[in-house]
């Protein structure tokens, strides 16, 4: 799993320790599906054909596809609309789905790689790990306060799994406070960000 033996270039070991650790949440149950709905949405989100259990209503299906495959069509009439059939919590946990398999999918893509197979689901019911109290906050989905809020900490286990993606995709928190910050081996900082703008103007980032 996550091998990386065809990879063109050498790839850092937190990248392959994080994408095995996220597979591994991927085949977990999450706070509103179980593992195997899970694997259902992302497998709607790769657009593999794969069956979805009776139970995945078909507007997590359609928001799962859109958001992969059309991410600049993605508004809040789709999100209210997702949000008014399914509930908020789930619609949070199907943008999580879609946005962590997105990042991993991507970088095979960029990287010229064949996809990696998805796992399989783990045994459980859904959680029911919700975070109460928050609200929408001139957003799409319910937010946290703050200046710069959070879009999956109403499903706190989504939220820690992007923030673990993020630092080696990305930066951690803590490395966001260097302007100065620069990966060995990888980008500056100033580098950094130019990709990650320029990936946003391409997607039409609303954020």
């Amino acid at each position: 799993m996550f091998d990386f033996l065809l990879s063109p270039v050498p790839v850092r070991s937190d990248i392959v320790d994080v994408f095995r650790a996220h597979w591994a949440h991927l085949a977990s149950p999450g706070a509103t599906f179980d593992a195997h709905e899970r694997i259902s949405v992302a497998a709607a989100a790769r657009r593999t054909g794969v069956a979805a259990p009776s139970n995945v209503p078909a507007s997590v299906l359609q928001l799962a596809s859109t958001l992969m495959s059309d991410p600049a069509a993605v508004d809040e009439s789709l999100v209210r609309s997702t949000a008014e059939s399914v509930g908020d919590p789930m619609t949070v946990e199907t943008i999580a789905i879609v946005s962590q398999l997105s990042a991993v999918d991507g970088f095979h893509t960029a990287m010229g790689l064949a996809l990696e197979p998805f796992p399989i689901p783990e045994p459980g019911h859904a959680t029911g790990e919700i975070t109460p109290g928050l609200k929408r906050r001139r957003t799409h989905v319910p937010m946290p306060a703050g200046p710069i809020p959070v879009a999956l900490d109403l499903v706190p286990a989504e939220g820690l799994a992007m923030e673990a993606l993020a630092g080696p995709l990305y930066m951690t928190y803590d490395e966001m406070a260097y302007d100065d910050f620069k990966r060995t081996p990888g980008l500056t900082r100033a580098q950094i960000e130019l990709v990650s703008s320029r990936l946003s103007v391409h997607n039409e980032c609303f954020y």
